[in-house]
């Protein structure tokens, strides 16, 4: 009953998120997801190698099966990532008591991770699926190698990977397991390693992403823009992420755990400034909760519940403000992709060469290019910003389709027209 009562709070803070829009790099997987063959993803999934392309099977075939169902209808996208966060919430309270956490201070970190405004653009955007999935296998991959169910754990982590490349850490994840809370039986560690490896110098060696946003950064400058920005968002108050690392003062082995495996998964976006997404502090929240629950077992169960009711207020606040700023963005993007599908409709015959200014809140080229695409039920429609060279070229060889955006802070107004 406990779990559904966090259950049911969770779709209560929540359920705002079915008012929202697609962002650019949603739009833009669904003008090619939806149109792959089902073998693509098997294969993709199996496959041993780095994917250059960043296709993900096991997130993209999300896309997939909802883009085939739903179109751009944007509600019934939330529901799966809903269900998924509150799987993970469950697997997150079995490890709990895998580990030996009572009930109650398991439940109050099960209530915290589910709960945290800390990552909610994770389960608010079906851009970051991935993340989503990326922690349900990671965290089933630890519970089954708890039980010794080692062929199963690796299944799992192989998912995980194929859900998101942050999984590749996940082995020394369990490694601290194994030394802390195992019975130090490293063999069995041996393929988990074996797979890490191997897709971890792939990807150094194969990383198309020379001088990017995805380009990793080993230095002193890149360390000063992440650390503080994800140290931020686990109680959302500055560096209260530094704070969490005190417990590991407590002599509990599950807090060491706990903290470890928070540390771990966030180490690789500790390199990654260009990538600064509050969603990605969604699976290193999962380490931190596991910290937490292991240090209030020090004290009386309820006081880690008087701590999370001191702190819910705090927490809904920067919820409610941060998702209002998101669904103002959200609603000019649905005005956009709208009026730019109403219109290819009505002028099924207009130029299929698209020539925009304007650009709404948060979008990328990228976005405006996949909206196209979705407009003409099709992929692989050049769409070209006025100010780029090929506009240039698209513009002198005409016939073209020209589009200007323009937003007055309520609403919107795409104007398009053909230029022959």
């Amino acid at each position: 009953m406990a779990f559904v009562a966090i259950a049911l709070a969770f779709i209560a803070l929540n359920f705002k998120a079915y008012d929202g829009f697609f962002q650019d790099d949603e739009i833009d997987t669904l003008s090619w997801s939806p149109s792959r063959h089902l073998s693509e993803y098997g294969i993709a999934f199996l496959k041993p190698t780095f994917d250059t392309s960043n296709f993900r099977p096991v997130g993209h075939i999300y896309y997939l099966l909802m883009g085939r169902a739903f179109g751009i209808d944007f509600p019934p996208y939330i529901t799966p990532l809903f269900v998924i966060h509150l799987a993970n919430a469950a697997l997150l309270f079995l490890l709990l008591r895998k580990i030996s956490i009572g009930r109650w201070a398991a439940l109050a970190g099960t209530a915290f991770f589910t709960l945290s405004a800390s990552a909610f653009d994770a389960y608010w955007k079906p851009m970051y699926v991935f993340d989503l999935l990326c922690a349900t296998f990671s965290l089933a991959s630890i519970l089954l190698y708890a039980y010794s169910r080692w062929i199963l754990s690796f299944i799992a982590f192989w998912c995980a990977y194929k859900a998101k490349e942050l999984a590749v850490i996940l082995p020394v994840i369990l490694l601290a397991y194994e030394y802390w809370l195992g019975a130090r039986r490293y063999r069995a560690l041996i393929p988990f390693f074996a797979v890490s490896l191997s897709f971890g110098a792939q990807g150094i060696l194969f990383n198309p992403n020379k001088d990017n946003e995805y380009t990793f950064r080993f230095t002193r400058a890149a360390l000063l823009a992440t650390a503080p920005f994800y140290a931020g968002r686990f109680l959302l108050i500055p560096f209260s992420g530094f704070a969490l690392l005190t417990l590991a003062l407590l002599k509990d082995r599950r807090v060491w755990f706990g903290l470890a495996a928070g540390s771990a998964f966030l180490l690789v976006l500790l390199f990654l400034p260009g990538r600064l997404f509050e969603a990605y502090a969604y699976l290193p929240l999962t380490g931190a909760a596991i910290a937490m629950s292991a240090a209030a077992t020090h004290v009386r169960p309820g006081w880690a519940w008087v701590g999370l009711a001191l702190w819910m207020p705090w927490n809904i606040h920067d919820l409610r403000r941060e998702a209002r700023t998101k669904l103002d963005l959200d609603d000019e993007a649905a005005a956009f992709v709208f009026q730019l599908k109403d219109w290819t409709a009505k002028h099924p015959d207009a130029p299929h060469t698209l020539v925009y200014s304007g650009l709404p809140r948060g979008y990328h080229h990228w976005g405006v290019t996949g909206a196209w695409d979705v407009a003409h039920k099709g992929a692989g429609l050049p769409a070209y910003y006025v100010g780029w060279p090929e506009a240039g070229k698209a513009l002198a060889a005409g016939p073209v389709t020209t589009g200007a955006w323009d937003w007055n802070g309520r609403t919107g107004r795409l104007v398009l027209q053909t230029k022959p």
